[in-house]
């Protein structure tokens, strides 16, 4: 993914454009994206980027997954 590409899914998921990106606002992306399976599991999954252990993922934090 190109930076331009990784910026704009996370501006896209941060739903409140707070910097940030909460377990609600992940659960609401997988649901429009209409992933199957159990949520709780893929948030789960998904926070585990979360390298400051703020309970939220920051850009930074996103970033990094995504390369």
């Amino acid at each position: 993914m190109t930076e331009d590409e990784i910026k704009e899914v996370f501006e896209e998921i941060d739903s409140d454009g707070d910097g940030q990106i909460n377990t609600v606002e992940l659960a609401n992306y997988f649901k429009r994206k209409g992933y199957q399976g159990q949520l709780k599991d893929k948030v789960q999954a998904a926070m585990k980027v979360d390298k400051n252990r703020d309970r939220v993922i920051n850009f930074e934090e996103f970033h990094d997954m995504l390369k």
